[in-house]
């Protein structure tokens, strides 16, 4: 069988990936019971549907024609990872606000397309949003701003 539509193949490869090493993951999750569903329910449940949507996606690009996969760009490629791996490295040392920016900031710099005056709004926008969701609605234990040694919170 012939592959026509490349760009769902391998996204198709892509969440079967991610599906079968969430459920992998997730394994030793306790799963609970209908009355008290545990930590596992819900990883369980994203990696069922990455992996129905990977394989559903992987059959349909056997049967429908689309396009191909184009150019790659590396800047992309590189910094969508860094700034989620900036977040990951920051959010507990340097605060969500902190976390937020950096990993914005290198997110926007992955295209030449980003418009830095509407950027800066929309990231006064998401701080907004971040702080409170996270910390004001959710009650999450997590410092909005750097804390410094020493000082008393």
């Amino acid at each position: 069988m012939q592959v026509k539509n490349p760009q769902d193949f391998v996204t198709g490869l892509l969440f079967l990936a991610l599906g079968i090493a969430a459920f992998y993951l997730g394994a030793d999750y306790s799963m609970g019971t209908l009355q008290r569903p545990g930590s596992g329910v819900l990883p369980r449940l994203l990696a069922w549907a990455l992996i129905a949507v990977g394989a559903i996606l992987s059959l349909k690009s056997l049967a429908i024609e689309g396009p191909g996969l184009g150019n790659w760009q590396l800047r992309p490629l590189l910094l969508v990872p860094a700034a989620t791996l900036a977040f990951a490295l920051l959010v507990d040392r340097a605060g969500l606000v902190v976390a937020m920016l950096a990993s914005m900031t290198l997110t926007a710099l992955g295209t030449p397309e980003t418009r830095w005056r509407e950027f800066a709004i929309f990231t006064v926008i998401m701080l907004a949003i971040g702080v409170s969701m996270f910390i004001k609605l959710l009650g999450m234990p997590i410092e909005i701003w750097p804390v410094l040694p020493g000082l008393v919170r």
